[in-house]
Formats: C-alpha cells, sequence, structure tokens
C-alpha cells in the first residue's frame, strides 16, 4: 500500500498512528460490546456468560439480539451492520490491491486498463464467494476461515521481519528511509525489526501449532476429509513461498550451490535508490512505470 503514499510521507509517524488507532479501536469496540450485553444482561436477570460466543455467532446472532433489547433497536441495528459492510469492504482493500499490483507487475501492459483488472479480480472474488450465501454457507466460511489465516500469517510476518532485517539489511533499510522521509529510524526500531518482532512471531507461530484443535461449527464437527481440505487452503498460501525459492535458486547462473544461495538472498541487481518522479497529485507513479536507477 506503500506505493499510494507521497515520496516524502512520514513513513514512522504512520506506522506509529495505524498501531495506536488500532488498540483504542479494539479498546472502545470492547467497552461498547460488553456494556450493552451487560446491560441486556441485567434487564433480562442472567448472567453474562448467557451470552458467551464467538465467531460469525458472536457478530450476527448474539449481538443482534443483544441490540434488539436496547432503546430504538432499529437505528442500533442499523448503525451497526453499516459498520460491520464498511468494516468488510475497508478489509478487502488491501487483499485486492496485493492481486492487482502482482497482475500488473507480471503483465505491466495491463496498467493502462487498471479498471479492468479491479473488476475481473472483483467478479472472480464474488463467484468464490457465492458458496458462502448458500444452505451451508456457514460451514463452508467456517472451514474457510478456520484455516486461510493459519498458521501462514504469523510465518510470513516472521519471515518479513527476517528478510528485511536480515536479508536486505537494516542499513540499506535506513538508506531507503532517509531518502525519502530525511530522517532515520531509531535504534529501537532496528532493534525490534531484528530481533523482538522474529522472536515473538516465533511464538505465535508455535503456540499455533500448540493450540490447533479440529474445525467445529457449534456442536457440528468437521468431517476428515473437510478437515484435509482445510489444511489444504492453509498450505495454498504456503507452498508457493519454497517453490519459487528453489526454483529461483535453480535458476541462477552461479556454479556452486553456496553462491546460488548467496545471490538469490541478496537484492536484486536493477534494484536501488530511484528517481522517482511525482504525478500532479503529489503521489508516486505507479512502479511499472518507474524506470529504476541502479546504485
Amino acid at each position: 500500500m506503500s506505493g499510494h503514499n507521497r515520496l516524502k510521507n512520514n513513513c514512522f509517524r504512520d506506522a506509529i498512528l495505524v498501531c495506536l488507532m488500532d488498540c483504542f479501536a479494539s479498546i472502545f469496540i470492547g467497552f461498547a460490546f460488553f456494556a450493552c450485553v451487560g446491560h441486556v444482561a441485567y434487564l433480562r436477570g442472567v448472567k453474562v456468560d448467557a451470552f458467551e460466543s464467538s465467531g460469525y455467532n458472536l457478530a450476527f446472532i448474539v449481538y443482534p439480539d443483544v441490540l434488539s433489547s436496547l432503546p430504538m433497536p432499529q437505528l442500533w441495528s442499523v448503525l451497526t451492520f453499516v459498520t460491520m459492510m464498511t468494516l468488510a469492504i475497508d478489509s478487502m482493500v488491501p487483499s485486492i490491491e496485493l492481486i492487482v499490483a502482482a497482475i500488473e507487475d507480471l503483465l505491466p501492459q495491463l496498467t493502462k486498463r487498471h479498471w479492468l483488472v479491479n473488476a475481473a479480480v472483483i467478479l472472480s472474488l464474488l463467484l468464490f464467494s457465492l458458496i458462502y450465501v448458500s444452505q451451508g454457507g456457514i460451514y463452508a466460511v467456517t472451514l474457510v476461515d478456520w484455516y486461510a489465516y493459519f498458521p501462514s500469517i504469523a510465518m510470513f510476518a516472521m519471515l518479513e521481519c527476517i528478510v528485511v532485517g536480515w536479508c536486505y539489511g537494516t542499513e540499506r533499510l535506513q538508506e531507503d528511509i532517509t531518502s525519502m522521509w530525511g530522517q532515520r529510524l531509531t535504534r529501537f526500531m532496528v532493534i525490534s525489526i531484528k530481533f523482538v518482532c522474529p522472536l515473538l512471531l516465533f511464538v505465535v507461530f508455535c503456540y499455533s501449532l500448540y493450540s490447533y484443535r479440529p474445525p467445529k461449527y457449534g456442536d457440528y464437527i468437521y468431517p476428515t476429509w473437510a478437515t484435509i481440505v482445510g489444511w489444504l487452503i492453509s498450505l495454498a498460501s504456503l507452498l508457493p513461498l519454497p517453490v519459487v525459492f528453489i526454483w529461483t535458486i535453480v535458476n541462477r547462473h552461479e556454479t556452486t550451490l553456496k553462491q546460488k544461495l548467496k545471490k538469490s538472498l541478496e537484492p536484486n541487481e536493477d534494484w536501488g535508490l530511484t528517481a522517482r518522479q511525482e504525478c500532479s497529485s503529489g503521489v508516486l507513479q505507479p512502479m511499472v512505470d518507474v524506470e529504476l536507477t541502479p546504485v
């Protein structure tokens, strides 16, 4: 998403603000939700545990039931589901942008038809999502949700920190940030990228594997074949990484395996600080329109 930033954008400030806003929003929503649940539990003379639930049941069954007991339930219900819709759309923007950017990087000629690529990606997602609104859609979406982010998110985040902090190097990162922002990262951020974040993400990854439980929805236990499909969904995002890495090593021109491995872990020869041109709106031009200048 940083490709849409201005060249001199303060990326450090943005990173801090996004983290703080995310934490604040989570705390605020938690207070709002449990305040409503506690109020309804008091009115009905039951404990809050009576509303215990999670996942889609929490959002589409428990919370609407709670809202029906509040003053002006129609207003709160409309506001709640409008919020969910905007949140879903907002969450889809980065995913679609990643897919579109990858397609346009592979096929630069499609950049001039950006709207067509967006339409094709969104239409494809729409067709795949039709199964989720079928009669058994809740079981399909629960299975996908159970495995889509497990354990790939923690692994990818950990590898990103390793690649940026160790393979690309924090010194190169500092030079890139200095050329754009005009300042260097603090030592605390450098230590976090190289040591703290990979360690914490490794702990999260290991705990995800340790705490794994077979998928279920309510009292329904998924059969073995569904669990196998779930693991295939999880591996679908992980397998391309070693496959592309091995393919890259095999197709390098160096003679020994050690040299191939070393060169594969270094930045591309064409990568470097570029003479990026800002368009009239002040944001960076698309990557395919930028002429790279090796350093």
